[in-house]
């Protein structure tokens, strides 16, 4: 199925990016385990937990669109294709995948209906994101710049913590 955009052109939704679509069914699978008559009431009434997940998803995209810009990306790109520079500094100091871990914050948001709802979908996210988006990532970006690639990813955690 495609979408006519006036300035981009056609878009399909296939070329939406495979982390995007584990970013989000993870969130709608944790908002569904979350979901409660108490929870029904306050998104219905637009209460504080809309503001929470809200806030949430604002801090998320004002997070990537830092991290992109820092990486000279286009947040509109649906494909970065292959990478042209390895990037290491600033919040990649910290993390290898600064986007994936900005995005635990909509997750976390869950926790102020459901703790437990929460921390599965960040836990099944973790590992989703793990096994069938950054492994993959990282076997092009290790081909792509070497050594200098292995010794960044030996000194800086996949994660924040692991």
């Amino acid at each position: 199925m495609a979408v006519q955009h006036p300035k981009y052109g056609a878009f399909k939704f296939n070329q939406i990016c495979p982390s995007s679509w584990v970013s989000w069914s993870c969130y709608g699978a944790g908002m569904i385990m979350a979901m409660s008559p108490a929870m029904a009431n306050d998104l219905a009434k637009g209460g504080t937990g809309v503001a929470v997940l809200a806030t949430s998803i604002l801090l998320f995209f004002i997070s990537a669109s830092l991290v992109q810009r820092h990486m000279r990306l286009s947040l509109l790109s649906s494909s970065y294709g292959q990478p042209q520079t390895l990037t290491t500094s600033g919040v990649f100091g910290f993390t290898r995948n600064p986007i994936y871990v900005a995005f635990l914050l909509p997750l976390l948001s869950i926790g102020y209906y459901s703790i437990p709802a929460a921390l599965t979908a960040g836990v099944v996210y973790i590992g989703s994101m793990t096994v069938f988006i950054i492994r993959g990532e990282e076997v092009i970006l290790s081909r792509t710049f070497g050594a200098a690639y292995d010794q960044y990813a030996a000194a800086t955690p996949r994660w924040l913590f692991f």
